[in-house]
């Protein structure tokens, strides 16, 4: 586990391995915001966001496992050459300028921030990571002091990783980064030197690794909360993952979709994806169920109120086509048992592009939903019970 205050990321293995990014407290809010960033743009050297999910205030980001950071690589390889900063970092520097084309911010940009996967390919994890703008223009650029930072941390990234080789960034690098135009910045040092594979050396298959870093997680009843519920949720990920809902449940905007990897919450939650669908085959004699969608202009909180009260109707009346018009067909909502509870009191959580995390408070059944605002109205996506 790594613990950074109120931000911890704990590593999970099975068939799929992933890691559990959890924010509480003022946290929270800055994951969700990286949320709302990483499934809006898309880039192979983006840590990308698989799921998402709150429990009591916190926020869990399910994303891919990374075998190491920069910062571990560098310290197991020693002295790099050359062609290895390039294969590491240029990558890093067109993820970036990929960031900034969306009007976001790459936040913290330096080895701890940079994972690399099995084959040794770099990622930025997208901590800190801030949407300024949906309309980025040149002046919005010139103008960003989140641009700024982004630019001063990739300049000294490249000085620092070229001296450990006795090496100087090319003159079209460092202009590039101070012009703020970091895809030229990318381009230039991919040119100055031939890309070399990354060097790297295990002491173990990996895995043999992995199963030994599994064993080795356990639910400890002297831990705070949320420690304790997500460890216990990593001990379930892998059979999970391996039975789970169908994939893509949430989506930030413009055709950003995201790989579900079912996330058991809380000591008796249960995912939705172990859960047998509610039965919703026509019947003969029922009466069919007028429904409409909350209109896009409602509250977010709102539209789930009306969304979940629909469900309601849609399930007792065991009507398919009055479920198909307000439940997304991308997410899991079609297959939750839960059913809204009498005294659910919903709160507002977190928003993630068009798409809000709510929570339903109550004494028997709590729960979180996340429905999506979409130009015919609002739609309810998943639903998980706590």
């Amino acid at each position: 586990m790594r613990d950074a205050g109120e931000r911890r990321v704990l590593a999970g293995y099975g068939d799929a391995a992933v890691e559990l990014h959890v924010g509480t407290g003022t946290a929270a809010a800055e994951l969700a915001g990286e949320a709302e960033v990483l499934l809006r743009v898309a880039h192979p050297h983006v840590l990308p966001v698989l799921d998402v999910a709150t429990h009591d205030g916190a926020v869990v980001l399910v994303r891919p496992r990374s075998a190491a950071t920069a910062a571990e690589w560098l310290l197991a390889r020693g002295v790099p050459r050359a062609g290895e900063v390039v294969t590491l970092v240029a990558p890093v520097l067109d993820a970036v300028a990929t960031l900034h084309a969306a009007g976001a911010t790459a936040g913290r940009v330096d080895l701890h921030a940079i994972v690399l996967d099995d084959d040794g390919a770099p990622a930025i994890a997208g901590a800190g990571a801030v949407q300024e703008t949906t309309r980025p223009t040149a002046a919005w650029r010139d103008g960003s002091e989140g641009v700024a930072a982004d630019c001063a941390a990739l300049a000294a990234l490249v000085d620092d990783l070229l001296a450990t080789c006795d090496e100087h960034a090319p003159a079209a690098v460092r202009e590039g980064l101070a012009a703020r135009d970091v895809a030229a910045a990318s381009a230039a040092l991919l040119a100055a030197w031939p890309a070399l594979p990354i060097e790297r050396t295990r002491s173990e298959p990996a895995a043999q690794r992995r199963q030994g870093e599994r064993r080795r997680v356990r639910s400890d009843a002297d831990a705070p909360l949320p420690v304790r519920w997500l460890q216990a949720a990593l001990e379930r990920v892998a059979p999970v993952v391996a039975s789970v809902r169908r994939p893509v449940w949430i989506a930030a905007g413009a055709g950003a979709a995201a790989l579900v990897v079912a996330l058991v919450l809380g000591g008796g939650g249960a995912s939705v994806a172990d859960e047998t669908p509610v039965a919703v085959a026509d019947a003969p004699d029922a009466t069919p169920v007028a429904t409409t969608r909350p209109s896009s202009e409602s509250t977010a909180v709102d539209a789930a109120g009306a969304l979940l009260a629909a469900r309601e109707a849609c399930l007792d009346a065991a009507d398919a086509a009055c479920l198909a018009d307000i439940l997304d067909p991308t997410g899991g909502a079609a297959a939750a048992t839960w059913r809204l509870p009498a005294d659910a009191a919903l709160r507002e959580v977190a928003v993630l592009g068009d798409a809000v995390l709510v929570d339903v408070a109550s004494s028997s059944e709590p729960a979180s939903v996340l429905v999506v605002r979409t130009d015919a109205g609002w739609m309810l996506r998943d639903a998980w019970a706590a």
